[in-house]
């Protein structure tokens, strides 16, 4: 006899496990946000990396972070066996698991809840206990959204959370941190501020150093305050834009929080296929993407009706899922050919 389906209220204690980049844990909000409408006396956990934990952290429809530290303190099988044992130690009663890796199915196994929800893609489906379309057709955002339809009380109700406001908290004193240094270095409250996120894991993916100066240089002409943010190990990347441009760099200075609340005091921020345009967006800011290698099929455009996305069609494109170290033909003309003028009019019409 199949398994009668159960209602998301029969479960006390939920678990979503993201263990990859920090754009894909952006995306996972709107999911947290969903269970926390759906099911408010429910206790929910977050399971991420460490680089993800302070974002995690953010989110007030989170009420525990649990980190894993899959290459380091907690690699190999036996790490795996102890962040399983936190899991079944916390309670969880039920695992929402939009990561589909086979570290992280393993995971969902050692945990031994009562109900987990993965994917038809996930690694190792078998260990589920139901499985959902990967929903190819839709935004990365939905597709997290459907790890809630298996469950008897919420159905098609998903539907409705597609743009639900994500609520965020941020540590005492992040606000008047942020504020102080953007004085210090000669940002005031009432300056227009651009933010320009040059970064990404993967080169194909970065419109080049040179075209982000040039539009730097632009919008400070045009009276912007132009920010430029990244990782630490994009240091050296934003200092080279910002000494060619004259803008500011707050490259590796900013915490997670700080990053969000710059964002919010944005009035757009330029960036990659990368993890800065959802965090700009969960803010409710709109972006200007840039996308080359990749393309929005794949679920990873801007949602914000506001933004904007900057794509050139060539026959080349797609050329992989997540965008390579160099140029399969050499020309990186997907971004190469993207000027700064044609950012710049797509900035001026939202910051104006």
């Amino acid at each position: 006899m199949p398994r009668a389906l159960p209602r998301l209220r029969d479960f006390s204690r939920i678990a979503v496990v993201q263990m990859a980049y920090l754009g894909d844990v952006a995306l996972v909000f709107p999911l947290l946000q969903a269970l926390r409408e759906l099911h408010p006396a429910a206790q929910r956990m977050l399971v991420v990396t460490p680089a993800a934990a302070p974002l995690a952290e953010c989110a007030e429809a989170v009420d525990e972070v649990l980190v894993y530290d899959k290459r380091g303190a907690d690699a190999g099988i036996a790490g795996l066996r102890r962040c399983a044992q936190r899991i079944r130690r916390w309670g969880a009663e039920l695992l929402l698991v939009p990561h589909r890796s086979l570290r992280t199915a393993l995971l969902t196994l050692l945990s031994s809840s009562q109900y987990s929800v993965g994917t038809h893609r996930s690694a190792l489906p078998w260990v589920f206990s139901a499985r959902v379309p990967y929903g190819w057709h839709l935004h990365e955002v939905e597709r997290n959204l459907l790890l809630l339809t298996p469950f008897a009380d919420v159905g098609s109700r998903w539907q409705d959370l597609r743009n639900i406001p994500i609520t965020l908290r941020f540590p005492e004193g992040a606000v008047g941190r942020l504020r102080h240094r953007l004085q210090e270095a000669g940002v005031p409250p009432t300056s227009s501020v651009i933010v320009l996120a040059p970064g990404s894991a993967w080169a194909t993916k970065r419109w080049s150093s040179h075209h982000y100066a040039s539009l730097a240089w632009l919008l400070r002409q045009r009276g912007h305050a132009v920010v430029i943010t990244g990782s630490a190990a994009e240091v050296g990347l934003c200092a080279s834009i910002a000494e060619r441009s004259g803008a500011l760099s707050l490259c590796g200075e900013l915490s997670i929080a700080e990053l969000l609340l710059l964002f919010r005091r944005a009035r757009c921020v330029v960036g990659n296929d990368s993890a800065p345009i959802h965090l700009a967006e969960l803010v409710g800011t709109p972006v200007v993407a840039i996308f080359g290698p990749t393309v929005p099929e794949f679920g990873f455009a801007p949602r914000l009706p506001r933004s904007r996305l900057i794509a050139r069609q060539l026959p080349c494109r797609p050329c992989s899922v997540h965008g390579g170290r160099r140029c399969p033909i050499g020309t990186h003309e997907c971004m190469e050919s993207i000027s700064p003028l044609e950012v710049m009019q797509q900035v001026l019409e939202l910051a104006g």
